[in-house]
């Protein structure tokens, strides 16, 4: 099979590498912007992060996307057929990071060492009494990642809940009862900037959050105002609406925010490989790849 990688930000040699390792025989290009078009007319398969416009449509003979990661929102582009199946990486380490991140942000909050951070840049030994942490902390996201962010939170001792799309309680309820709230929601639509001004009043003053999802789920201008206005105490954004952020973006000097680059796990080039190494063996053997998503729910 003709297989093109569209890693970009990742490069793309230590996936064709992988690949070529545990799938061997198959034809792997990289893409660029200056591609020839006659290279995408034979293109079966796409492993990839991001679909550039106008791409999908060059490539009739596509048979499968398969995403570099667990989110595929930048994949499903208006003029990919909705024939061609689009699957996500289940990547279990990638899930243990990005809840080690959460934990990390929520007890840096909860613990208050930003106020111990001001202290010491003051040469001020001041003591601050703060009990075991036993914060109420709601995760958007119940699936792969959001399930084991749960999990880890529980285990150092915060009051944690998962609440999803599907669940009886609404939003504003979850929220209005949450100290952190964790965004772990695949984006969609229907998650398109689902924390906005309204979802920020529903939190309690104080309240703060963490999104280790997309930047597309976050309002960012209401989120600098309920932040600036003394509302929310803060919010540890390891993801942007706009990335990499511009160097005037507001979002990079509101005291209280803390600006991460998409860091909080890395996808395992190996797991990738593997994952998408039965993926080929499964459309092979004319059965769709695991971890295909639904098109009409996007995840």
């Amino acid at each position: 099979m003709k297989i093109l990688l569209l890693t970009h930000p990742m490069p793309s040699g230590p996936f064709a590498t992988a690949i070529a390792a545990v799938a061997p025989g198959h034809e792997l290009i990289e893409y660029r912007p200056d591609i020839d078009l006659a290279a995408l007319a034979d293109v079966d398969v796409v492993l990839g992060w991001q679909m550039p416009l106008g791409l999908a449509a060059r490539m009739p003979k596509l048979r499968w996307v398969c995403a570099a990661a667990a989110g595929v929102d930048k994949l499903l582009v208006d003029d990919l057929p909705r024939t061609v199946p689009v699957s996500r990486i289940v990547d279990v380490e990638q899930a243990d990071g990005i809840a080690q991140f959460v934990v990390l942000m929520a007890l840096r909050h909860a613990r208050a060492l930003p106020m111990y951070e001001a202290q010491q840049r003051e040469h001020r030994w001041r003591r601050s009494p703060v009990a075991a942490v036993r914060s109420r902390v709601a995760v958007l996201g119940t699936g792969a990642m959001g399930s084991v962010v749960l999990k880890l939170l529980a285990a150092v001792g915060f009051d944690a809940r998962g609440w999803s799309r599907g669940s009886a309680e609404p939003l504003e309820a979850v929220l209005a009862a949450s100290d952190i709230v964790v965004c772990a929601l695949p984006l969609t639509a229907q998650t398109q900037g689902i924390l906005d001004a309204h979802a920020f009043a529903a939190m309690p003053r104080g309240a703060y959050l963490v999104n280790v999802a997309r930047g597309g789920h976050v309002v960012e201008p209401d989120l600098i105002a309920a932040v600036r206005s003394g509302h929310l105490a803060g919010a540890a954004l390891d993801v942007q609406r706009n990335e990499p952020m511009a160097h005037d973006d507001p979002l990079w000097d509101v005291p209280g925010i803390t600006i991460t680059p998409h860091i909080a796990a890395q996808p395992s080039t190996a797991t990738i490989a593997g994952q998408f190494a039965e993926g080929l063996a499964r459309l092979q053997r004319g059965a769709l790849p695991a971890q295909t998503i639904d098109r009409e729910r996007g995840y």
